[in-house]
């Protein structure tokens, strides 16, 4: 019999661990997940009971995007219990989708923490009041679903927590049974992560924190200098450009900043969009420009992007003051994210870095790391960045949007870039002849030998099946939230595209000829599949959360709600379907994109 309870939770963002904690513990903290309450102990039944949280992810990432620092906390969390965790507790909403994305999460602890970590793993259920059990055990017995391969993972162990009552102990008695179960089927053998591995993170973190603590004190006494200049030439009216790659946020930092919803997101980008408020008693004008592929080299963007951003920043009759370099906290920034931005910035040419404020959103997501932190775990890439714009960054919590002490220090950065070099000044580089922009594409960029008549057929098959794929899953979403059956059909496929946006300048796109030989660049197809399962998590996240808010309005009908809930899916979609017409167009026609370009800029 299992005299002590030690265990560690690991799920998703709001997933209810810290729920999950205070069941167990009968308490009622109200700390969001992932706040200093990282170790929590008590004493229930006789017994000592340690608990401890772990870094959530969201679903709108792809595990190879983790950030470095999200790693290395999971470990080190896990350390906090010595000797080790009699179970691993694998926390999910029952009233949430489960999703492929979710799956892959826990493949990825798999790599970090090693296999046994399964046989040491129990699955809990939270917000089981709000759903019926039998509900659950369908999802579960679903066959291919994520959900079913996961439980069978854990040797099909699980359990149902009613979050809503903390004193039921009847549950955190079969949770205690449960346990015993894990610790009898491992022979008594607790779960152990590599104690070398523990150690060299450690190091690690020691080393993250000496460095992050010269870059803040660096920051500051640069700004510091800046200070009194940025104050006896204060700004009367301030412009800015937002930058990034698609659906990193751009829409919702301009929104943060003007404090209104200026700008829609998870709609189409196809122009750039400017909105206007007044900020600290200065006119504000923020600039939302289309984002670029986050995996893919700036040759196969779509040329509207180029476009949109040079003709948008030449035609404004006065200058922006500052471009934001919009990128999320918690994810990756590794060599590849260098080149691809890098490629993207030099657009606005070599003077753009002078210019540029890294913008880190979603900065809320680590409420116990600071953002030099971050910078110094991630590496040399991420490193090179905050140089290359002389150290000049910002971070936004998305959860705190009227939140304007964030806004303000914003602005008050923006004041001492100008004071240090007055206002940017477009010095594009001229567009580069045919021959040489093929050259690029495939020598430098791609650095693979491959046709860019297989690039766009591998985009048209990959998109047509992540369609598909999308589909299904909303379709069943709808199902699981609103019980309403959609007809959405085959409403993406390439082959007959469909008016997402009633555009009469839409044209069927040609018949694409499959590649000479039948296997796929690996390259370029695992490019693929990183873009469109990151596109996807976003899709499904945003029509889940419109699903949700359709749900909650009891004065649609049934009809109302199906014909809401389609325009919400053809409204997520339609950017990534824009996106993917537009790279095979320029693709397949290389030449005519050339002469666009010059017509364009020149």
């Amino acid at each position: 019999m299992v005299e002590e309870l030690r265990a560690v939770l690991i799920g998703r963002h709001h997933s209810g661990k810290t729920s999950v904690i205070n069941t167990i513990l009968d308490t009622s903290e109200t700390e969001a997940e992932g706040d200093d309450h990282i170790k929590r102990e008590g004493f229930i039944e006789g017994k000592k009971v340690s608990l401890v949280e772990t870094p959530g992810w969201w679903k709108t990432f792809n595990p190879r995007d983790l950030s470095n620092i999200s790693k290395q906390q999971l470990l080190l969390r896990i350390s906090l219990i010595s000797p080790g965790p009699h179970v691993v507790l694998i926390v999910i909403r029952a009233d949430s989708a489960f999703t492929d994305p979710d799956e892959r999460f826990l493949k990825e602890h798999e790599e970090l923490l090693g296999p046994s970590v399964w046989t040491h793993s129990l699955v809990i259920f939270t917000r089981g009041d709000l759903i019926q059990r039998e509900e659950i055990e369908r999802r579960i017995r679903e066959d291919g679903s994520a959900l079913k391969r996961v439980i069978e993972r854990c040797g099909n162990k699980y359990l149902v927590f009613n979050n809503s009552n903390h004193h039921d102990r009847t549950q955190v008695k079969e949770l205690f049974k449960k346990t015993e179960g894990v610790v009898g089927k491992n022979n008594g053998k607790l779960f152990n992560i590599d104690l070398e591995k523990v150690k060299d993170v450690n190091e690690q973190w020691e080393e993250i924190q000496t460095r992050a603590n010269s870059r803040k004190s660096r920051v500051q006494e640069e700004r510091s200098i800046l200070q009194e200049k940025a104050h006896v030439h204060g700004l009367e009216e301030i412009r800015v450009v937002l930058l990034g790659w698609v659906f990193c946020g751009k829409s919702s930092a301009g929104n943060i900043i003007l404090n209104q919803d200026e700008f829609a997101t998870g709609g189409r980008t196809r122009e750039c969009s400017r909105g206007f408020g007044d900020v600290d008693g200065r006119k504000m004008t923020v600039l939302d420009t289309p984002g670029w592929w986050k995996y893919f080299a700036s040759e196969f963007n779509p040329d509207f992007i180029r476009s949109a951003i040079l003709e948008s920043v030449s035609e404004c009759k006065k200058l922006p003051h500052a471009m934001l370099l919009v990128i999320p906290a918690d994810t990756s920034f590794q060599e590849e994210q260098k080149r691809i931005t890098e490629q993207n910035m030099s657009i606005l040419g070599d003077g753009v870095w002078r210019h540029t404020i890294v913008l880190f959103t979603w900065g809320d997501r680590f409420k116990d790391i600071s953002i030099e932190q971050h910078i110094e775990a991630e590496g040399e890439a991420l490193r090179w960045l905050i140089e290359k714009c002389r150290n000049r960054y910002h971070v936004f919590n998305n959860a705190d949007k009227k939140n304007r002490d964030q806004v303000t220090e914003l602005v008050q950065k923006i004041e001492e870039m100008v004071a240090e070099n007055c206002s940017f000044r477009l010095n594009a580089p001229k567009i580069c002849d045919e021959k040489s922009c093929l050259r690029n594409d495939k020598q430098e960029d791609l650095d693979m030998k491959i046709k860019l008549k297989d690039v766009c057929h591998f985009l048209d098959e990959g998109f047509k099946r992540e369609a598909g794929e999308i589909r299904g899953k909303i379709e069943k979403l709808c199902m699981d939230i609103l019980d309403v059956q959609l007809n959405l059909q085959d409403s993406w496929s390439m082959d007959d595209p469909i008016d997402l946006a009633r555009d009469d300048s839409r044209r069927p796109l040609k018949a694409i000829r499959a590649p000479q030989q039948d296997t796929t660049s690996n390259p370029i197809n695992a490019l693929l599949v990183r873009e469109f399962s990151r596109w996807e998590s976003i899709i499904i996240d945003g029509v889940q959360e419109s699903l949700q808010d359709i749900k909650s309005s009891i004065e649609l009908s049934q009809a109302e709600k199906r014909q809401k809930t389609e325009d919400a899916v053809e409204r997520w979609l339609q950017n990534c379907y824009h996106y993917v017409e537009h790279t095979i167009d320029k693709i397949r026609d290389p030449e005519t994109a050339i002469r666009r370009k010059r017509l364009k800029i020149q």
